[in-house]
């Protein structure tokens, strides 16, 4: 795992905290709109920030590999991956063929809830890390697990973004910290 990376990392991981919400609300003054650049807008943000999901999420993944060989997250975050590329391919769709919009509406809906079952999963699994010199880890494990919840209760989904951009930034700064130890400016005990 590289520095640039991880510093890389970081920036997109902020920039996805930054725009989460501002991006949602778009895409809730986008909904419905028959215009087809409206449409084609919004199926760019979804395909977007999954890809941003994508890319940070294996990015975690390389660095809990590399740097504290542990791997119990792995299946929990092939199960994030696959459920986002699902959604994001359901919500394509739905927004290409406009007769299915309510359909693929009540289907999001309905995947909330193993969403948030996976992403408190990951939470969980993650606790598992043993290095205890990191409290931002067990700080994200938790808010992993409160946005889980979130989801999947439905009702809260909307305090899940908020919690999901409050976990970005924890996990940019995460990959900060390691960019910088990887770089060999602070040491590993800090």
């Amino acid at each position: 795992m590289t520095p640039v990376r991880l510093v890389v990392s970081g920036w997109l991981a902020m920039t996805s905290a930054l725009l989460a919400i501002p991006l949602f609300l778009l895409s809730l003054r986008l909904a419905g709109v028959e215009d087809l650049v409206a449409r084609a807008m919004e199926a760019g943000l979804m395909v977007v920030g999954t890809a941003l999901f994508v890319y940070l999420t294996i990015t975690l993944r390389r660095l809990l590999h590399s740097r504290y060989a542990f791997h119990d997250t792995d299946n929990a975050i092939a199960l994030l991956i696959k459920a986002n590329v699902v959604l994001t391919t359901v919500g394509v769709v739905g927004l290409a063929v406009p007769s299915l919009a309510s359909s693929v509406g009540l289907f999001t809906i309905i995947c909330l809830l193993p969403l948030g079952i996976f992403q408190a999963y990951f939470g969980l699994r993650l606790m598992r890390l043993p290095d205890e010199q990191h409290a931002l880890f067990r700080s994200y494990c938790y808010l992993n697990l409160a946005t889980g919840l979130c989801l999947a209760l439905v009702i809260t989904a909307p305090l899940a973004l908020l919690l999901g951009a409050i976990t970005d930034v924890m996990l940019g700064t995460i990959f900060f910290q390691h960019g910088q130890r990887a770089k060999g400016h602070i040491p590993d005990t800090v």
